[in-house]
């Protein structure tokens, strides 16, 4: 026991010391960095300095450069030999009797594909050559009826061509709404439903204008947009203004051509119908294609006579007309006639187109009373 406490007191004894010595000997303060002119000798020359850097390797002799420049061309020519010795092999699995046969046969089909397709093409358009040499100023298109090429060509702005049996009328229908009859035209990008021709005088209205009338015609008209041949079964007929004042600031779009949405096909279909002065039992669908005759008329000042045809393949069968109990007027007629008008709360509905773009989206347009006076 007593010679642990000796070490303690030892231990304590030694640490005492030690920090009476550091009491009394002061820290000295560290030395601040060497400056560069401290450690490097300025007033030596260079080539003393130089010596003290390592020593550049000494300088290949000519002799040695040459011996490299051999190796590295050597090397090069033995990656050149080995690329051509790549290439013969692939040239000759592919250039080999049966591969080449083969390619010779593939160039064979392509050459004949576009042969033929080319041979086509010019024998598509064969027909009109002697029509582009009469009529160098029309501008033909592959498909139009060759039937139809000369009128073209003696009249450009010629779209149509119709054919009313029932008056004896078989006349080109122009684009130019100065010249009778004429075409409706069809907005750019809209897909054509209703084909309506302008007439300038009233012989139709005689054949057509009441059901006993309808019964003893023939019930057909032709036409044709100059690629396609098309028979119009007539379906109705009636009477409408041109005057937005004649019948309460409203004028019926008849002749709408374009393509229009579920909605406003089933409206047009709907008021085009409520017009008809007789019935023939049968309904126009929104997948029908149309044809609207638009003649002059007496009955009243400003008003026109109008015919419509629905597409139909059985030319030679007939319809029987009925007449309606109930017809939609005009307010100006319902006012001579002294009575309430039925369709007086009946909207001022315009049509709403579909447009296709060049990229093929779809978009619809609503038409306006501008587009219809």
């Amino acid at each position: 026991m007593s010679e642990e406490k000796d070490d303690i007191e030892k231990i304590l004894s030694d640490y005492k010391e030690r920090r009476d010595n550091s009491e009394r000997e002061p820290i000295l303060p560290l030395e601040p960095p060497k400056r560069r002119e401290d450690y490097i000798d300025f007033s030596k020359p260079d080539e003393e300095e130089e010596s003290n850097k390592k020593p550049k390797k000494p300088k290949k002799t000519p002799e040695e450069l040459e011996k490299i420049k051999a190796l590295k061309k050597e090397k090069a020519e033995k990656t050149k030999e080995k690329s051509k010795a790549i290439l013969k092999k692939i040239k000759k699995g592919l250039f080999n009797k049966r591969n080449l046969i083969i390619l010779i046969s593939l160039a064979v089909v392509v050459t004949g594909i576009f042969g033929i397709k080319y041979a086509v093409e010019q024998s598509k358009s064969a027909y009109l050559k002697p029509y582009q040499q009469k009529y160098p100023d029309a501008e033909f298109q592959v498909g139009m009826l060759e039937k139809y090429c000369d009128k073209f060509g003696q009249n450009p702005n010629t779209v149509g061509f119709l054919e009313i049996p029932d008056i004896e009328l078989r006349t080109a229908v122009s684009s130019d709404k100065n010249t009778f009859p004429n075409a409706q035209g069809c907005t750019k990008g809209a897909e054509q439903f209703n084909y309506v021709v302008y007439l300038d005088d009233n012989s139709l209205e005689s054949i057509y204008s009441s059901a006993q009338a309808y019964n003893n015609s023939s019930g057909y008209m032709l036409y044709s947009d100059l690629f396609n041949e098309y028979s119009f079964k007539v379906v109705g007929a009636f009477y409408t203004n041109t005057k937005a004042e004649d019948d309460g600031g409203y004028i019926f779009p008849y002749n709408v051509t374009e393509k229009m949405t579920v909605d406003s096909m089933a409206d047009f279909i709907s008021k085009l119908e409520s017009r008809f002065i007789y019935t023939t039992g049968v309904n126009v669908t929104r997948q029908d294609t149309l044809l609207t005759i638009s003649c002059p008329t007496d009955y009243r000042e400003d008003f026109r006579f109008v015919v419509v045809g629905v597409l139909r393949d059985d030319a030679d069968s007939k319809w029987t007309a009925t007449e309606k109990s109930k017809i939609h007027y005009q307010q100006v007629i319902y006012d001579e006639m002294g009575i309430d008008n039925p369709y007086r709360f009946a909207s001022k509905w315009y049509p709403e187109i579909i447009v296709t773009d060049k990229e093929g989206n779809e978009k619809t347009i609503q038409k306006s009373i501008e587009d219809y006076k």
